[in-house]
């Protein structure tokens, strides 16, 4: 179950990290599409890291 855990957490940062960045990207080239789509990926992000938090935080107890 950690090592589950541990994939969801290290796959929610890669998503948070790459969402902001497509942020970052769309914002210096004037292109909405990249803006939505990180934002999109960047909250998906943070629920899985709400997720991963909560379900470790069952195992420990």
């Amino acid at each position: 179950m950690n090592d589950a855990i541990r994939g969801v957490r290290t796959f929610s940062v890669i998503s948070i990290i790459g969402g902001i960045c497509a942020c970052i990207a769309g914002t210096v080239t004037g292109d909405t599409v990249p803006i939505v789509l990180g934002v999109i990926a960047a909250a998906g992000g943070v629920i899985l890291a709400v997720f991963a938090f909560l379900a470790h935080r069952k195992t420990r107890s």
